[in-house]
């Protein structure tokens, strides 16, 4: 058997240009047009929307009832014994972002980590209601009621 070497260099540089045509021909071939078929489409819940007014108040006075009503939250979300969901959610939802947007500014202004806090607690409960998990509303609330005892007994 005859043993065929050669003593030309590889052009590496055509070797590469074919390797990159290549690719481009298998990445290309690989798209195609993306068709949508009605007849799969399901529909959607509307979203509940609900108006509310921004409580008044003083801090001191709006503070308890934002934890009140952010420890009623999780009995909205979760089933009862009886394996029943409340309704009511969005409502309760949104009186407790009604209460926080009527607090938040002047509570920002006095203390500005207490406030911080709450805030995150408020984002959990919103959380909580999106994620269908009364836990995290039951430790929202948990935490905000010790930040706002912290902050009125200070």
């Amino acid at each position: 058997m005859k043993n065929i070497t050669s003593n030309k260099p590889i052009n590496t540089t055509r070797t590469n240009r074919l390797i990159a045509m290549s690719m481009s021909c298998l990445l290309l071939s690989a798209c195609g047009a993306t068709t949508y078929d009605s007849t799969i489409a399901t529909s959607v819940a509307p979203l509940e929307v609900s108006t509310t007014t921004l409580p008044s108040g003083t801090v001191e006075e709006l503070l308890p009832r934002l934890v009140d009503e952010m420890i009623a939250l999780s009995s909205f979300i979760g089933p009862n014994q009886s394996g029943r969901t409340k309704a009511g959610k969005a409502d309760q939802l949104a009186l407790i972002n009604a209460l926080w947007n009527a607090i938040e500014t002047e509570f920002i202004t006095v203390d500005p980590v207490a406030a911080e806090s709450l805030g995150r607690l408020v984002d959990l409960s919103n959380n909580a209601v999106t994620t269908n998990r009364p836990a995290d509303a039951d430790k929202a609330a948990r935490f905000a009621g010790q930040v706002v005892g912290n902050f009125l007994n200070s």
